[in-house]
């Protein structure tokens, strides 16, 4: 009876102690500093503020600032032409391509519409896409490979 009496101690002291939880060290946290909001840099103020300015939704960029900012720019002189029935939209087109590839080199391609859809593949730092008085703006520079060799060409056969 002796054993009985020291096994059911046993199982009293287990129940207690899985009723009381198992005993951690108590949490601690690690106190950060505030987050300080870095200030953008001038040319981005600059760019926000033309942006606003000028009435034009940037959608998607991957160009850098100063460059967006020729482009709004640019953009603006040939829409108030435009409003005046002196210009198509395939010649806002024209001019913005032909202005950034005088600028940053060729291979720049542009869309202008109202609707229009698109999936293209562009160089690193050349892409924007912005809207500007109920017209979208597509923009995108392409890599230029020169050729080391022509094209073999393909001859025809004749079957006789």
């Amino acid at each position: 009876m002796e054993r009985s009496k020291e096994n059911g101690k046993r199982r009293r002291r287990r129940v207690e102690r899985s009723k009381e939880g198992v005993l951690c060290a108590p949490r601690r946290t690690l106190s950060l500093p505030p987050v300080v909001g870095a200030r953008p840099p001038v040319n981005e103020v600059k760019l926000a503020a033309l942006v606003v300015d000028l009435n034009i939704r940037l959608r998607l960029a991957d160009m850098p600032a100063a460059m967006q900012e020729r482009v709004f720019s640019y953009t603006k002189p040939l829409l108030d032409a435009n409003a005046q029935g002196r210009s198509s939209l395939t010649h806002i087109a024209m001019c913005l391509k032909k202005e950034f590839d005088a600028l940053y080199g060729p291979a720049w391609h542009c869309i202008v519409g109202k609707s229009f859809g698109s999936f293209v593949t562009h160089s690193t730092g050349g892409f924007i896409y912005f809207s500007c008085d109920k017209l979208c703006f597509l923009l995108f520079k392409t890599e230029v490979r020169p050729l080391s060799k022509l094209p073999s060409l393909l001859t025809l056969k004749n079957h006789a």
